[in-house]
């Protein structure tokens, strides 16, 4: 046995085919044309192991035998490859081509009769560097008939080629180049067989076909199949595009300066360049580098992309505000003409547009179910749907399904934002700007900007969620105050009503009479209805639900404002409100409804807390502080309103947990009621909300001082709560 080079190509070309076409069948061995590729690659295989098998035979007669064994594959690669191509290009449904795949599958099987006669091989002859088989009268036939098969092959290939665009078009180009080169060592192993040299291994040809087809595809998703790749495996696919010349070259040397190659000296050194290569780490940092700029060239950085998005996604609160800087990343990314997001609405159960990018407003009806094919692709695929891709599966009512939504969504690629199997939704993609096809590396990237997204959507609308929560309770808390008002709300509806009531029983005796008397009547009941319905307004503006709307307001006037509408309660109790107003104040932008809300919850607790006869002071002021909540210098002050009470005082260590939602130490009020702990907490996030703070004061016995401070400078309403000293920050 001489192993040499020709041997050592012939073998790895052969594992290589088989381990390619093992590889895309085993990945779906439903899809036929998955079936047919690893076929084709079987077959391949088993005919390129010819120089291996015949060069380790012991005799002549046992490298004939396997010479005839091995060119059954031969005899049926022109027809499996007819076969695969059809079955590529979707033309086997044809009647004109299923009849001439008939017609090349009986040609193949009267060339498999003849193998083992002299009239197909001959002999072999092994002579250095390879071998070669001997001729038969139908040997020249059968390479007739490979060539003609194959070049039509080729041809139907290239005419669907020209007409396709986009993803199909690439893969079709790669699967031409590919099985071209294959064809060409095939070609040489004809010469070789008549002319009884071979220059160069045909093989090789063989290994460069599977190269191309597995960069086809880990690039462009060739026959449907994904691959992940990722920094560790360029640097192997590297290493091994760097062991396999120095292994040939290894070969090569010492056939040069011993006569004869030496496989285990040949491993050794091979083993000495792996070891070297794999101890320089700057090699290996250089090899990904060069390797990802060669083979997967691209006009962007993916790490830099999904770092920055990342970074955003930090910096975002609002779900609008996510959902349009994530079209917005995807957009510019690589220039898509069109995109749109769809997002789970839990109360609908569908999926609805939230967002887009130059589509019609009428895509905003698109509804998606729950059961749609598109959302059980993207569940048990956990995978992106491409339409041309789908287009090429077999028919299916799924698949026509999908593909149906996709071109509604005018869609080129959809892209699911799952995190734990949870289809949060999911974002579409229209056409490049440069007409381009998706690359894996597009995908791969959007995939990961995908997990992000969903994880991001999840906590905006958590925080959506949380809102609303928020502005569910301060109603509750709004019509709570309501209630414990009710009683001064009746008394300051009836002091009016009572001389309405009056003059209008007096008006039948004194009409006509008393002239002064009937002229003052209309004048007099039209104020007291007016003070009536501002009473009501003010309940009404109160208790109703409203989205915060900032505006310069007087803080003075509505302080007054919001004594006047519980005095008569704090009188009943027994309770003096004593007023102390700056009327030097600037004026302020604040909602007007929020800070009435913070101070008759202030005002309220205080009237609890003097429990009996006492007082409440009420101040405002101008002061200073060198920092604000918003984090930067207040530099045109606060405005400052004090709740003072001489009531009977909190406890230090309750001090710091006051402002906690549900803590509450009014658990025996004066008139029965509990709290509910709520209070003082919506206060504070109302306050922080205006870049404002609290700040209490307070000792057992002797009363407590509750400080809300408002920036004089329009500030951002924010979302996270704070004390003094607390930098409040954004989520």
């Amino acid at each position: 046995m001489n192993i040499n080079v020709y041997i050592i190509i012939s073998f790895l070309a052969s594992i290589a085919c088989l381990s390619l076409g093992l590889f895309v069948y085993l990945k779906d061995k439903v899809n036929p044309i998955n079936k047919s590729f690893g076929y084709v690659n079987i077959v391949i295989a088993v005919w390129t192991s010819f120089p291996f098998v015949a060069g380790i035979a012991a005799t002549n007669e046992d490298a004939l035998l396997w010479a005839r064994l091995v060119h059954i594959a031969a005899a049926l690669t022109p027809s499996i490859f007819l076969h695969f191509t059809f079955t590529l290009l979707q033309l086997n449904n044809r009647q004109r081509e299923r009849n001439v795949l008939i017609v090349s599958y009986l040609v193949s099987v009267l060339f498999l009769f003849s193998l083992f006669s002299p009239n197909f091989i001959k002999d072999i002859i092994r002579h250095a560097p390879s071998s070669a088989v001997v001729p038969g009268p139908l040997y020249f036939p059968f390479m007739l008939f490979f060539t003609f098969m194959c070049i039509y092959s080729f041809y139907c290939l290239f005419v669907v080629y020209r007409q396709s665009q986009g993803i199909k078009k690439n893969q079709l180009g790669y699967v031409f180049a590919g099985f071209g080169s294959a064809y060409i060592g095939g070609t040489l192993y004809f010469g070789a067989a008549y002319f009884k040299i071979e220059p160069i291994p045909h093989d090789i040809f063989v290994i460069l076909y599977a190269a191309i087809i597995s960069y086809a595809i880990i690039k462009y998703r060739l026959m449907n199949i994904d691959v992940v790749y990722k920094k560790g495996a360029v640097y192997s696919a590297g290493l091994l595009l760097i062991l396999a010349p120095a292994f040939l070259i290894i070969l090569w040397a010492e056939k040069f300066f011993l006569g004869s190659v030496n496989l285990s000296l040949s491993i050794v050194l091979l083993s000495v360049v792996a070891v070297s290569a794999i101890a320089f780490y700057n090699l290996k940092l250089r090899t990904e580098r060069a390797l990802e700029n060669t083979l997967f060239y691209k006009k962007y950085n993916p790490y830099k992309v999904l770092s920055n998005f990342t970074k955003e996604m930090v910096s975002v609160i609002t779900l609008d505000e996510l959902l349009n800087r994530t079209i917005n990343t995807f957009v510019e990314t690589l220039k898509i003409k069109k995109a749109s997001i769809f997002l789970f609405d839990e109360e609908k159960k569908v999926y609805t547009m939230k967002a887009s990018y130059s589509l019609d407003e009428e895509k905003n009806k698109i509804k998606i179910k729950q059961e749609d094919s598109l959302i059980s692709h993207f569940i048990t695929k956990e995978d992106v749907a491409i339409r041309e891709e789908i287009e090429r599966y077999p028919s299916t009512q799924q698949t026509q399904e999908i593909i149906k939504i996709l071109k509604e969504m005018e869609s080129e690629i959809a892209i699911p934002f799952l995190e734990k199997g949870q289809l949060t939704g999911f974002c579409n993609l229209g056409a490049k700007g440069d007409r381009s096809m998706y690359s894996n590396e597009d995908i791969e990237l959007f995939l990961s900007l995908g997990r992000q997204a969903c994880v991001a959507i999840q906590n905006a609308q958590l925080v959506e969620r949380i809102k609303e929560s928020k502005l569910v309770i301060r109603r509750i808390e709004r019509l709570k105050t309501v209630g414990d008002l009710a009683a001064g709300f009746a008394h300051e509806i009836r002091n009016p009503l009572v001389p309405i009531k009056a003059c209008l029983q007096l008006l039948p005796s004194r009409y006509g009479k008393d002239m002064d008397f009937t002229e003052k009547i209309p004048r007099y009941a039209l104020q007291e209805v007016e003070r009536i319905e501002k009473l009501l307004r003010e309940i009404m503006d109160y208790s109703r639900p409203r989205t915060p709307v900032f505006q310069e307001e007087d803080i003075n006037e509505v302080i007054e404002n919001t004594v006047q509408f519980i005095e008569y309660q704090a009188k009943k109790k027994g309770i003096k409100i004593e007023r102390g107003y700056d009327n030097s104040l600037p004026v302020i932008k604040v909602d007007r409804e929020q800070i009435k809300q913070v101070l008759l919850n202030l005002i309220m607790n205080a009237m609890d807390a003097v429990n009996g006869i006492g007082k409440i002071e009420i101040a405002t002021r101008k002061v200073r502080h060198m920092l604000s909540p918003c984090g930067k210098i207040g530099e045109g002050g606060y405005v400052q309103i004090e709740v003072r009470d001489n009531g009977t005082g909190i406890a230090n260590e309750d001090l710091d947990r006051i402002f906690n939602p549900f803590y509450t130490t009014k658990h025996e009020s004066s008139d029965g009621r509990e709290g509910t702990g709520l209070g003082l907490s919506i206060v504070q996030e109302i306050v922080s909300e205006h870049c404002g703070f609290v700040d209490v004061r307070s000792e057992v016995g002797v009363g407590s001082s509750f400080y809300v401070n408002l920036p004089v400078e329009t500030a951002e309403p924010k979302e996270k709560t704070g004390r003094r000293g607390e930098d409040a920050k954004i989520k």
